[in-house]
C-alpha cells in the first residue's frame, strides 16, 4: 500500500506541474500588448499605427563593378556534358621509390637440423 501511494503522489504531482505551466503558457500567449516585451515588435496587421514616415534612405556603400577588375574567366565550362574532373590535368605521380637491397642470409640447410 506504501508504494502505490507513492506513485500516485508522483503521478498527480507531475499531473499538477503541467497544468499549471499549460495554464501559465495560455496566459502569456493571450495576454494583452502591454506585456508583450519582444513580440511587441511584431505587426499584429494594418489597423495599427505604423509611426512616423520613414525619411530617405541613407546611400549604400559604393561597389566596384561588376565584374571585378582582377577577376578572370574560368577555365573550366560546366554547362557542358562531361565531368569537371576531366577538364584539369591530373597531378603528376611522385617517382617510384628504388628498390630496397636485400640483405645477404646464409643459406639455411633443413637437413642440417638434426
Amino acid at each position: 500500500m506504501p508504494g502505490e501511494l507513492s506513485e500516485i503522489l508522483a503521478l498527480t504531482l507531475v499531473f499538477v506541474v503541467h497544468v499549471i505551466g499549460g495554464a501559465l503558457l495560455v496566459w502569456a500567449l493571450l495576454d494583452d500588448e502591454t506585456r508583450a516585451g519582444w513580440r511587441r515588435r511584431w505587426r499584429r496587421g494594418d489597423d495599427e499605427p505604423q509611426g512616423p514616415p520613414r525619411g530617405p534612405r541613407p546611400a549604400l556603400a559604393v561597389r566596384p563593378p561588376l565584374p571585378l577588375p582582377h577577376a578572370a574567366p574560368s577555365s573550366v565550362r560546366l554547362r557542358e556534358p562531361g565531368r569537371a574532373g576531366d577538364a584539369y590535368p591530373r597531378p603528376v605521380r611522385r617517382p617510384a621509390h628504388p628498390p630496397q637491397p636485400v640483405p645477404d642470409r646464409p643459406a639455411r640447410h633443413p637437413q642440417s637440423r638434426a
